[in-house]
């Protein structure tokens, strides 16, 4: 229970992080108690001090989950682009618009939203929810593929899914009464030596109840282009056009 509450609140530090200074002294909230345990007094409860060194569970300078090894890795490229739907015209995406591709949680919440999204450059027509072994010369990836039928009402719904879909797998269509909208793809390439990969020596920082499932890959993202913007990212891809 220490556990996860301590990694929760992490991610809280991290999220307000973002927007302005990181908060100190949210360990003391990790604070947990059994069998009438008092908070630090060595009990099943145990006890954090309270200090603003990195909260218990953590380790690093950006609060990574503990149980990891070695670094964060950065990504060699980042390449974001919009497709088009194989059956028919895409209309704008509504400004805010929120979608999720992928499941934090695949292990307790079931695979059902969960997809693959790892691959090595050069064959990125093959996902695995697996980590990969590359052949030399090639690069490790993560290819995000958000969902892109839009029910043409809303901009998010309570699970943050219901609202838009994915096309059909075999014919690329959208469902019936959903509008296409262009399709994101984010494409994450990263450089690792050949024996890290094939000592399956790298992993995804996930949740801790996870353990680490590469299946547990997901994004989020919500449009802030301007209409500007989504109108010539539409007529770009309703032309065919090669864009940037």
């Amino acid at each position: 229970m220490k556990d996860k509450r301590t990694a929760t609140i992490a991610r809280i530090a991290i999220a307000i992080g973002r927007n302005g200074a990181r908060p100190t002294g949210l360990e003391r909230l990790a604070s947990c108690t059994l069998n009438n345990a008092k908070p630090g007094n060595g009990g099943n409860g145990g006890g954090a001090p309270a200090t603003d060194a990195p909260l218990p569970g953590t380790q690093g300078p950006n609060f990574e989950l503990a149980g990891n090894v070695g670094g964060i890795v950065q990504p060699a490229s980042v390449t974001i682009e919009y497709r088009g739907n194989a059956t028919s015209k895409v209309v704008a995406m509504p400004k805010f618009l929120k979608m999720i591709t992928g499941d934090a949680k695949p292990t307790s919440r079931g695979p059902a939203n969960a997809r693959a999204t790892w691959t090595c450059s050069g064959f990125t027509d093959r996902l695995s929810a697996k980590y990969v072994i590359c052949p030399t010369g090639s690069q490790v990836m993560r290819v995000h593929d958000f969902p892109s039928c839009w029910d043409g009402r809303n901009t998010d719904s309570d699970n943050h899914r219901a609202h838009i879909a994915f096309p059909d797998s075999n014919t690329g269509a959208c469902p019936a009464g959903t509008k296409a909208v262009p399709q994101l793809r984010i494409s994450i390439a990263y450089d690792l030596p050949t024996d890290v990969q094939q000592k399956g020596q790298y992993q995804l920082d996930s949740f801790p109840e996870e353990n680490h499932n590469p299946f547990s890959d997901h994004n989020d993202f919500a449009n802030v282009n301007s209409d500007q913007a989504m109108a010539k990212i539409t007529d770009c891809v309703n032309t065919g056009k090669q864009c940037t």
